[in-house]
């Protein structure tokens, strides 16, 4: 199975392991990082803005649709 990062298109290598139970099921979370660790802070960066964005747009949202009840 391929897995390339989502930056520089190298494969993906096994970064860590958790087990995690949720409703009495086992559930085996495994995170894939890129084997560029210079890669992988600019890709954590870049997922952790694209975040940021989408709280703050849903935050502006949720004030906007409050406002306009209120009206």
């Amino acid at each position: 199975m391929e897995n390339p990062c989502i930056r520089c298109g190298k494969e993906r290598i096994k970064g860590s392991e958790r087990v995690v139970i949720l409703n009495a099921t086992k559930t085996k979370i495994t995170t894939y990082i890129c084997p560029d660790s210079a890669c992988q802070k600019k890709v954590e960066k870049q997922i952790a803005d694209k975040e940021e964005r989408k709280l703050l747009l849903s935050t502006r949202n949720r004030n906007r649709v409050g406002k306009k009840s209120a009206n």
